[in-house]
């Protein structure tokens, strides 16, 4: 008999391994509804301590508050991750009694680990207590520990924290400055005179927002800092502006300017995105924004998102696009009939429902989809087919018929074995059934090969005229040599069977590039009609510069059959030939929501005057209509209207760059400070209306307010 003491679990149905100090056995195992030696009070979220393993494998679990030595099969346990000193422990807050004692200690305490005993049992610092406290492994349960520089509150749930006020609310907020040994956090709160002392149990971190994160009000507040005013739990918003001193501005799509709230108060959700599908939810009767002669049983797929959230939705069949407030949105799963899915990565080692049997990597097919957000799957190894929430699945591209194929890189064992194949085969698909399996014809072997999807991988082919560049991976020949584009002009064949090589054509060359597909990527097709320009990193064109610079622009007159380009200049008395790899194309850039602009020096009146607008101002686009822009400047509190082709794009501001007061600037719009024009600093902070937070050298405190005309880049 032998006697490990590690912490396990009962497992939930799964395909796992088995874990001990030596071995580690991977096995499938449907998990029964009783354990095969009762339950005794426990489930499947119990975790207890081996005490010890009998000879015939046995092992004898100690768990907290139950008699010792609960019998248990080792395919029915996994392995908890153990303690070292060091990490952050939470007393279970389900504990009503200990082994060695409570004493004072209250379940739900923070602590870490002092001290791990020869038996052992765990030494716990706690910061309230004189001694560390003696306690069982399944007594207690990690925590992710904080770290200096978080930033932190005290949680809801706690009406009186541990050590006093001392004036601080739940809508404060501070980053820690020190962490003392036994777990007690030490706090700078703004316009605090000295820090402040907290015990890490009352404590929460705070998320770690940032101007554009899409929020909505925690459901565990019960007012936010400054009230409700028209917001409601449901309502989503996106945040504008963040505070030194822990408030948010968070824009919603039916108010006309920024809600107040603190960081406390507020938690992200998952941002709406172009081109999704959308209905309004079940539970709204009368949606924010209004129908817009919609109705409940109408989708629609957003075509574009105002700054402020407010989703634009294009209905097919109307002409108009339907503006839906994000709060009263829901998104419609997306799929299809005959789409092909895999189970999420992001769920991690438990997928939900029945891909435990069918496997994390499997590919399978939708067979129906339900009203509810579920879809029926089947897959080609499976009887039957199983029901799964379409938020666990993501799409995978399909294998279509035809397409070149080879195993994947890695695999041990096909799922019906190799009958006569070899890591290295390749093949062409000839069928697909609607579970998935696939047929096809490998070279060189008799008949049609069944498989597994999962199990293959689509191989690069070119088919004739198809644009390519050689890659890294290919060496020099002639003049041609990595990053050189031409066009597939055939595929070789030795006797009756495909072996892989493939034809290029180059430019300036005769004779035609021959090698492996693995050597080549898809290159997009330029076309007679659009603009290029030669490449600043180009110092000679192959073919000349013909009298042109980088700055000459030029349209594609003709394309020969090797990729080769004649350009056509108006400043040019001849055609200007170039490589194709040599050029770029000059796209005329659309004004899109949240594009940084300025008005156009040609514009002395604009459409919708001027207000308190100038050449000079720079605002950021926060709504578009056809024609129409309305913009947000850091200086008005209303949205500017004017004109599309009244406004230029202008470079925006970000975090981290180096930035100075602007040459000839007489004063800044909320004044110098003590900041002169020799002043440089970084920007540490950027609004949604443009607004920038700046942090000059040598400068200690808040940071300085500027709007983005006062300013320039320090090219230095």
């Amino acid at each position: 008999m032998s006697s490990p003491r590690n912490l396990v679990r009962i497992l939930y149905p799964k395909s796992h391994a088995i874990r001990s100090s030596k071995v580690s056995t991977a096995i499938t195992f449907n998990f029964p509804t009783q354990a095969s030696f009762g339950w005794r009070g426990q489930s499947r979220d119990s975790i207890g301590t081996v005490l010890c393993v009998d000879d015939d494998g046995i092992l004898r679990v100690g768990f907290p508050g139950a008699s010792r030595g609960w019998k248990a099969d080792p395919a029915e346990m996994e392995r908890v991750e153990e303690f070292k000193v060091g990490d952050w422990v939470r007393i279970r807050p389900t504990l009503t009694s200990a082994k060695h004692g409570l004493g004072s200690v209250t379940p739900g305490s923070i602590g870490i680990v002092y001290c791990i005993r020869p038996d052992s049992s765990l030494l716990i610092e706690l910061s309230y207590l004189p001694n560390p406290w003696h306690c069982e492994p399944e007594e207690v349960e990690h925590v992710a520990p904080f770290r200096i520089g978080d930033q932190v509150c005290v949680k809801r749930s706690v009406a009186e924290p541990r050590y006093a006020w001392g004036g601080e609310t739940h809508h404060s907020v501070g980053r820690i400055s020190e962490i003392e040994n036994d777990g007690l956090l030490i706090i700078e709160i703004p316009n605090r005179p000295i820090p402040w002392q907290a015990d890490p149990s009352d404590m929460e971190k705070v998320e770690d927002f940032k101007v554009g994160d899409w929020v909505r009000v925690k459901a565990s507040v019960s007012s936010p800092k400054y009230g409700w005013e028209d917001v409601t739990r449901t309502s989503i918003g996106v945040i504008h502006s963040l505070e030194e001193d822990g408030d948010m501005g968070v824009a919603f799509c039916f108010r006309s300017k920024p809600f107040s709230c603190s960081v406390t108060d507020m938690e992200k959700v998952p941002p709406f995105e172009v081109g999704q599908e959308i209905h309004v939810m079940p539970s709204v009767t009368q949606p924010r924004l209004g129908w817009s002669n919609e109705s409940p049983a109408t989708v629609g797929k957003i075509l574009k998102i105002d700054m402020d959230g407010a989703l634009n939705v294009r209905v097919t069949g109307r002409q108009n696009l339907w503006k839906v407030s994000p709060g009263d949105a829901e998104r419609v799963p997306g799929f299809e009939v005959g789409d092909w899915v895999r189970s999420k990565p992001s769920l991690g080692t438990r997928p939900s429902y029945d891909w435990n049997s069918v496997g994390r990597e499997s590919l399978a097919v939708v067979h129906s989809v339900q009203d509810s957000g579920y879809l029926e799957l089947a897959c080609c190894f499976r009887k039957g087919k199983w029901i799964t929430h379409y938020t666990d699945v993501e799409k995978v591209p399909s294998f279509k018929v035809g397409q070149y194929v080879r195993f994947r890189t890695g695999l041990v064992e096909p799922r019906w074995g190799w009958r006569g194949a070899e890591p290295e085969s390749h093949g062409v698909i000839t069928s697909i059934h609607a579970d998935g399996e696939v047929r096809f014809a490998f070279f060189g072997l008799p008949g049609l090969w069944r498989g597994d999807p999962s199990d293959l991988e689509i191989e690069q082919m070119f088919e004739v005229g198809e644009w390519v560049r050689l890659n890294y991976n290919a060496n020099n020949w002639k003049s041609i040599g990595p990053g050189s584009v031409g066009v597939v002009q055939g595929i070789g064949y030795e006797g009756d069977e495909l072996d892989r090589s493939i034809f290029v054509g180059f430019c300036g060359e005769q004779e035609k590039w021959v090698g492996p597909s693995s050597h080549l990527e898809r290159f997009d097709k330029l076309f007679v009609g659009q603009k290029v320009r030669v490449k600043q990193y180009v110092k000679q064109p192959r073919f000349g510069w013909s009298g042109h610079t980088h700055a000459s622009i030029g349209t594609i007159q003709a394309i020969d059959a090797d990729g080769k380009l004649r350009i056509y200049t108006p400043a040019g008395s001849k055609t200007w030939v170039l490589d194709p790899s040599e050029v770029e194309v000059v796209e005329e850039k659309e004004l899109c929501i949240g594009d940084w602009v300025r008005v156009k020096a040609s514009i002395s009146t604009p459409t919708h005057h001027w207000g308190e607008v100038s050449h000079s101002s720079i605002g950021v686009v926060h709504r578009m209509e056809d024609e129409d822009l309305w913009v947000s400047f850091c200086f008005t509190e209303r949205l500017w209207l004017c004109k599309a082709w009244e406004m230029e794009w202008v470079r925006p501001f970000k975090v981290g760059d180096k930035v100075r007061i602007r040459d000839g600037l007489v004063t800044p719009r909320w004044g110098w400070g003590m900041e002169t024009h020799a002043s440089k600093g970084q920007v540490v902070g950027v609004d949604a209306n443009g607004k920038l937070r700046i942090k000059f050298r040598w400068r200690e405190g808040r940071p300085w307010i500027g709007d983005p005309a006062d300013l320039a880049l320090d090219e230095d």
